[in-house]
């Protein structure tokens, strides 16, 4: 220690590590030497070359990587059953949908997506799935949806399902991709710059719902242009703003989950909004509602008001703030 102190001497662990076979074979000779001291030593070349071939073997795979990144599918930690096909109908029209890849274009590292607007489509959904980044939905556009994707976890896919007989549109959004069995895949690249940034423009034409899933990061979905009649939002540990406007949907419903997150709802103040929460842990702040009883409050012009909107919301240790304005 007082040599290594010094600068007597200097020892490499990086270049050790790579040599742990010696070690053992060092061991296995030091064993046959049958000395006094071959026990002790031999005890402690195998203390040193088991965890040195852990470790090595450790430092190639974090090698490869950062040389290739991480590739895993999200269908191994999916358990839904795909139930959710926000078809907004009853009725079995499936064979009437006509689904395909939206177009999209690379350049520079970002890509652009734009998904064109039909006169007949009159309501449309857009399924919004994404880990962990920064994410905005805001203004409008000629077409029915375009986005702006910059991100160094792997490859956003949008697809466009339209039934011509329903007048709708289902508009799925996501980080993945699929290998030859036909599973969804993610692969992270590049650990010294993971950005995951997305920017989305979509049209007022037709009345919209919404169903974002986020995992970490940050979503501010200003949705205050757009015709809402449905909300539902998964959040584990980000912090979401969420604005809705007057053009808002009579008796538009919105679902909110989260885990460790931070949401802030803003909605005018000529919409009577109606407010449920379940979980104990929560913090919130409520601006101009008053209680009806445990877990429900409504604004004060909740029945007098043309439209009506209901918030629910489940959390485990979060906070909520819903403003008027």
């Amino acid at each position: 220690m007082l040599a290594k102190t010094l600068g007597w001497f200097h020892i490499d662990w990086g270049m050790t590590l790579r040599f742990w076979p010696f070690l053992l074979i060092l061991a296995g000779v030091s064993l046959l030497l049958r000395q006094s001291w071959s026990g002790v030593l031999t005890a402690i070349l195998i203390a040193i070359a088991i965890p040195s071939a852990i470790i090595n073997g450790a430092n190639k795979k974090i090698g490869h990587w950062k040389d290739r990144g991480i590739e895993f599918n999200i269908d191994d930690f999916d358990n839904d059953d795909n139930d959710n096909d926000n078809n907004n109908d009853d009725d079995d029209d499936s064979s009437q949908a006509d689904e395909r890849k939206s177009e999209s274009t690379t350049e520079g590292g970002k890509t652009h997506f734009s998904e064109p607007l039909t006169d007949a489509l009159t309501e449309a959904t857009l399924n919004f799935g994404a880990g962990a980044g920064e994410f905005k939905i805001s203004g409008t556009t000629t077409q029915l949806v375009e986005a702006d994707a910059e991100t160094k976890f792997g490859n956003y896919v949008m697809t466009a399902k339209r039934n011509e007989t329903t007048k709708t549109s289902t508009i799925d959004f996501g980080m993945e991709s699929k290998d030859k069995s036909d599973r969804k895949r993610i692969r992270i690249r590049d650990f010294d710059n993971m950005e995951n940034r997305v920017e989305m423009r979509l049209s007022d034409k037709p009345v919209w719902s919404f169903d974002f899933g986020l995992g970490a990061g940050s979503g501010n979905f200003d949705l205050s242009a757009y015709k809402v009649k449905k909300v539902k939002i998964g959040a584990g540990a980000a912090e979401i703003k969420l604005k809705i406007g007057e053009t808002v949907e009579n008796d538009a419903d919105i679902h909110i989950e989260a885990g460790v997150a931070s949401i802030e709802v803003r909605i005018p103040e000529s919409v009577g909004c109606e407010f449920s929460i379940e979980g104990a842990l929560n913090s919130k702040d409520l601006d101009n509602f008053k209680k009806i009883n445990d877990g429900l409050y409504r604004t004060n012009n909740y029945d007098t008001a043309k439209k009506k909107m209901r918030i629910s919301y489940e959390g485990g240790l979060s906070s909520l703030e819903i403003r008027r304005y």
